[in-house]
Order: C-alpha cells, then structure tokens, then sequence
C-alpha cells in the first residue's frame, strides 16, 4: 500500500475536511489533560493537525500550541483559521522544532499513517522528561457497520474501488504494535468517550467524501461512491432527525508518558 498517495489524497479535500470533520469532546481532553498533568501554561504541539480540528480545542486551553503539518492545503485552512497559532511545515519523522520542547504533543486520527518507529524516536527526542503523547480518533459508525443504515454505507465502500486497507489497519489496533516492548514511554492507558454529532447532510457527506479511501479515488469512481451515498440519505430508515444526520461516533483515546530517564 502506498501511505504517500493516501496521505497526499487530503490536500485535494482540504475544504470537504474542514467542513465535515468533527471536533473532538470536552471529557476527552480533559482526560488527557489530567493524566499528563498538564496545566495552561503547558507547551504543547499538535502534530498532523490537518485544518486544525484539534488544534482549536488546544490553543482554548493552552497558552502555547504549535500546529505542525505536512500537506500545504491543509496547513493553509489552519492558517486562515487559526491565525494566532504557530503553523509549521513538518512530519512526524522530523518535526522542526527544538529537543525537549514540547509537555505534551497530541496526535488526531493520524498516528496509523506514521512509519511508527521513526516517529516515537523523533517524538522522544521533542518532548521534555515525563512529557505526554495523546492519540485519538473518532470512529465511524460504518466502519463498525453500528446500524442496518450505517452497514449499507459500508457495504458502498466495500463494492467500490475504494482500497480499504488503511481504515482496517487503524480498526484492527495494529499501530499499536511499535509500543511493544517499548522502553522510552510508559504503557499506552486509554478510554473511549462519546461524540455523536448532528450534521446537515451536505457537511455529512463532505466528510465521507473527504475520508482518504474515498478521496484517493479518480474522479468518476469518486462521484459513484457519492452518488450512492447520498441516494442511501434518501431511504425511511436513514439517521435524520429535523433534518440533521445524527451520527454516533466515539472517540478512542490514548496516552503515555516519556520516562525521565533517557
């Protein structure tokens, strides 16, 4: 599988991203916050921050965040709406930024897209003695085929071109696997906690079409998976509700602590 070509795939739906995107829930962060014993003067870094989904939560609760992503279109969103943070053009394999910089460097719905090894030695090198790392994703109810309405959609994705290789790689916990026996951080502790958003069907379905097994995807396969996505909105037992699709996403959190000995 080429992860360039998914990664790079983000750039081309910079807008369908933002739009449709959700943020990430209050009780998550402040879990975080809590288990890293981070306070508002913490310095933090919000790493892949694509738009700045996550980086907006941050830069509410710490007085000093830095954005660091790679894809210029993305980075350009968080620029244009997060103009009092530091964005910077960087990866998880090399971040530009000092060593022992950072108290914590969060991660959104993207650690599973990084040579894994090579990131958590560059992360050691960044974070400070005891500083944190946070991982998080919203899940999506198809990817776990939550309903009858929710599997059809899946079942879209599963007869379309679409390579679903990245999305089972994230759901099977298989990025898990480089902290395995890892001695630089301590064990990875985490919790899920509820994000179920309302959104009108156009930000719904930016949202899938901005998913990067659907972005990847040329032109006319694109429009197919969308057409039938949206044709699947027009079915009695689609989740709306005053004309809001609801839909019952988790978000999937986890954490660890550089040890201060290194």
């Amino acid at each position: 599988m080429n992860d360039a070509r998914f990664a790079s795939a983000f750039d081309s739906v910079a807008d369908e991203y933002e739009r449709g995107r959700p943020g990430y829930p209050a009780a998550a962060l402040d879990a975080v916050t809590r288990e890293l014993d981070l306070s508002p003067r913490s310095q933090v870094i919000d790493l892949a921050a694509g738009t700045g989904k996550l980086t907006r939560d941050l830069a509410e609760r710490f007085d000093r965040v830095v954005a660091i992503e790679p894809l210029a279109e993305m980075r350009a969103q968080l620029e244009h709406n997060l103009p009092q943070v530091e964005a910077l053009d960087g990866t998880a394999e090399r971040m530009p930024v000092a060593d022992a910089r950072a108290d914590a460097i969060f991660v959104a719905q993207a650690f599973h897209w990084f040579d894994g090894s090579r990131a958590l030695t560059e992360i050691a090198r960044v974070l400070r003695p005891g500083g944190g790392l946070a991982l998080l994703w919203n899940t999506t109810p198809w990817e776990r085929r939550e309903t009858p309405w929710f599997a059809r959609l899946d079942d879209v994705l599963e007869r379309s071109r679409a390579d679903l290789s990245t999305l089972h790689r994230h759901a099977s916990g298989r990025w898990q696997e480089v902290f395995d026996g890892e001695t630089r951080f301590t064990p990875l502790a985490g919790a899920a906690f509820d994000n179920t958003q309302r959104m009108s069907p156009e930000d719904f379905l930016a949202g899938f079409e901005s998913r990067s097994y659907v972005a990847v995807l040329d032109a006319a396969d694109r429009a197919a998976v969308m057409a039938d996505a949206g044709e699947l909105l027009e079915n009695d037992d689609a989740p709306l509700e005053d004309g809001h699709v609801v839909v019952p996403m988790q978000t999937a959190c986890f954490w660890t602590r550089l040890t201060a000995a290194q």
